[in-house]
């Protein structure tokens, strides 16, 4: 279904993207290593996830959101080798693998099979003592070559990437480059929507010995345009059964300005609600997926050493009509402040915003994104942070 909000398998459920798919599944065909960049809620996900299940692949999903924690600047070494160990664990049950791999890395655990396949929490635990930073290539290529006998290939996947950055202990160039060189049958994709932050760590591992040289292929994915966006919304009311007034759809494609999943959202509770005899608004969803980005917006500010520069910072370009250029930016900042805030502080500070994907920059302006939950959920947060 169109309108499922949760990240789709299968290209049945997913709204065209039929190039981007092609250039994957042929990027995992080459065993090229890719990277799918893209906003929050374009949809990377659920491209890789489609592309990936129409190629003969083994997979590893390493999903690094679920150690995602916006107050913390730093992850331990553990929490990531768990998540590559749970990785490993889903591969088995799902392939049926069983045999050398499990005996592997049962060994490296120090811990009976029968305790990795149910992934007991108190013994994995204890195992991470003895697991070393090598193991992770080490397993890797027990993996890869587990794929190429049985006539597949491995695809490892890092979803929202940029939180490698942030995992203590462990040299990922070095890991990389070790799966590079001595996995033939593995291709790597990484997703990131802080594209900023992901294309920093991406240049840290190809322009770094030992791995420097090695080119990941870049696929970038856009919103839908607005004839894309009514015919997605179009088709996705036609599957739920619902007619849904031109004024309504209008409403929408201007007030989610083509992010796929604000569309999706807005379809799956707008068709809930005709099914179900519900009086609801366009902008009654609008505030639902605001308040998403509110605490989204309100968690990264306070992550940082400045709260109150930064709440300025956003409230100034909404002052300024939703856009503006540096200088200008800092003469608003300053004023709401009431103090002079240096120019080279308030420019940290935007590029900072651009990077985890909370603004955007055209040529020397800056400006709050387009559609309403991201803009409003941004300015509300700055403004409740500020009054704090």
């Amino acid at each position: 279904m169109l309108f499922d909000v949760r990240p789709k398998e299968y290209r049945k459920d997913l709204y065209d993207r039929e190039k981007e798919i092609e250039m994957i599944k042929d990027s995992i065909q080459r065993k090229t290593w890719i990277v799918v960049l893209g906003m929050k809620r374009v949809g990377k996900t659920s491209i890789v996830n489609v592309s990936v299940n129409e190629t003969n692949s083994i997979v590893l999903n390493l999903n690094l959101m679920r150690i995602y924690n916006p107050k913390k600047s730093n992850y331990p070494r553990s929490s990531f080798i768990n998540l590559f160990l749970e990785s490993i664990n889903s591969a088995i049950k799902k392939y049926t693998l069983g045999g050398k791999v499990l005996r592997v890395v049962s060994n490296v655990l120090g811990i009976d099979e029968s305790s990795f396949i149910d992934f007991n929490a108190v013994k994995i635990r204890a195992g991470l003592k003895k697991f070393r930073n090598e193991d992770i290539g080490f397993l890797t290529r027990e993996m890869d070559e587990l794929a190429k006998d049985n006539g597949k290939n491995l695809v490892i996947i890092f979803d929202e990437a940029q939180e490698l950055a942030k995992v203590n202990g462990i040299n990922f160039s070095s890991v990389f480059h070790d799966i590079y060189d001595y996995c033939k049958n593995t291709t790597i994709i990484f997703t990131g929507s802080m594209i900023g932050i992901l294309e920093k760590v991406l240049k840290n591992i190809e322009y770094e010995k030992p791995f420097f040289g090695r080119y990941i292929r870049r696929i970038y994915l856009e919103r839908f345009d607005r004839e894309a966006s009514k015919d997605f919304l179009v088709k996705g009311f036609d599957e739920e059964g619902v007619k849904v007034s031109d004024e309504v759809l209008e409403d929408a494609l201007n007030k989610f300005d083509g992010v796929p999943g604000w569309l999706t959202f807005f379809g799956s509770e707008y068709s809930f609600s005709l099914k179900h005899n519900k009086a609801i608004k366009v902008d009654d969803i609008v505030k639902m997926a605001m308040k998403e980005v509110k605490e989204e917006a309100k968690n990264f500010i306070l992550s940082t050493q400045s709260k109150e520069r930064y709440s300025a910072t956003i409230l100034a370009l909404e002052r300024l009509g939703g856009k503006g250029e540096l200088k200008q930016i800092t003469k608003v900042a300053s004023s709401i402040l009431g103090e002079d805030v240096p120019e080279p502080r308030i420019y940290e500070i935007l590029n900072r915003l651009l990077d985890y994907g909370f603004i955007e920059k055209q040529a020397e302006e800056y400006s709050l994104l387009k559609d309403l939950p991201n803009k409003v959920g941004v300015v509300e947060a700055a403004s409740e942070l500020l009054s704090s």
